[in-house]
């Protein structure tokens, strides 16, 4: 089984790959999702919100608007520009989340930021275009479709429930206080079994298992083969260990998820379900902060 964040919590990964700013496509169904590569995948560019980072806690202005208005329609790759206003972003997210209180909760109408949704043509530079995008006055970020399905489409075909284990190098905090004598210190057996015990307690888990660094590192090797730069970078004493679980679709993977988070041994807990979530926030909706994009459980 593939480890679908274990693999970017390498501090190298997390500043090369798809993790870092990456975000979710079209999810009618939170677990498995039809996350699809099209070539007309849109360029959502987000106009600032206090909320943003590089807003200076301000709204874009009607000017700033207008502005980035006429830069996307004025480029010659630009095919089409569609405006999103905050209201019919809200609506439409209140619409996608409607069984998810938490979510739902978490967001609020002064939120959402305006958009425009660009599409551009099949051989245009869509890096060179976002970055560009990003520079512009008024926008709070501007993320390629394209590049965020490819990032959903991995982390959709991984398990369900990372749980990462304290490892004697770089020990998270979570391993450097309350576990005794084992503070700062690799997983102790006790503690391993503790974990296991209680993952195969879990209602609704199908399967699980243990992933180790070797494992996990020709994973990530197989994952990332075309980007080499990324692989050198990363050695196998850099990767994660841990339990990898498979859930039933209808069970809670939130409850598990934060009971496995909070016990001794344990560096950190993921839910793939939450991660999409947040990357669908993130992506479709301009939302940076709300939502732990992460996925972490705690």
């Amino acid at each position: 089984m593939k480890n679908w964040l274990g693999r970017v919590t390498v501090a190298a990964v997390v500043a090369l790959s798809g993790m870092s700013g990456l975000t979710g496509s079209a999810m009618a169904d939170p677990v498995s999702p039809d996350f699809t590569v099209a070539d007309d995948s849109e360029i959502a560019v987000f106009l600032c919100t206090p909320s943003a980072d590089w807003c200076h806690k301000r709204y874009a202005t009607a000017k700033q608007r207008r502005d980035v208005e006429t830069f996307l329609k004025t480029r010659p790759e630009v095919t089409e520009v569609r405006f999103v206003s905050r209201a019919a972003a809200y609506a439409g997210f209140r619409r996608e989340f409607a069984g998810e209180k938490r979510v739902l909760a978490a967001v609020r109408a002064k939120d959402m930021p305006e958009s425009f949704h660009v599409q551009v043509s099949g051989v245009a530079d869509r890096a060179r275009f976002t970055h560009s995008a990003n520079r512009r006055p008024g926008v709070g970020m501007a993320t390629d479709q394209a590049e965020n399905h490819a990032a959903a489409v991995r982390t959709s075909q991984g398990p369900d429930i990372s749980v990462f284990l304290c490892q004697k190098v770089t020990p998270t905090p979570d391993c450097r206080s309350g576990r005794g004598k084992a503070n700062k210190r690799m997983v102790t057996v006790k503690e391993k079994q503790a974990i296991v015990a209680a993952i195969e307690r879990i209602p609704g888990l199908v399967s699980y298992e243990y992933e180790d660094q070797a494992t996990a590192y020709r994973n990530f090797v197989e994952e990332y083969a075309d980007n080499e730069a990324l692989v050198e970078a990363v050695q196998v004493s850099d990767m994660p260990v841990g339990y990898q679980l498979s859930m039933q679709p209808e069970a809670d993977w939130d409850s598990p998820c934060r009971r496995l988070a909070q016990m001794p041994g344990v560096s950190a807990a993921y839910n793939q379900r939450r991660w999409l979530q947040g990357m669908r926030l993130y992506s479709e909706y301009g939302l940076e902060k709300v939502w732990p994009a992460s996925g972490k459980c705690g």
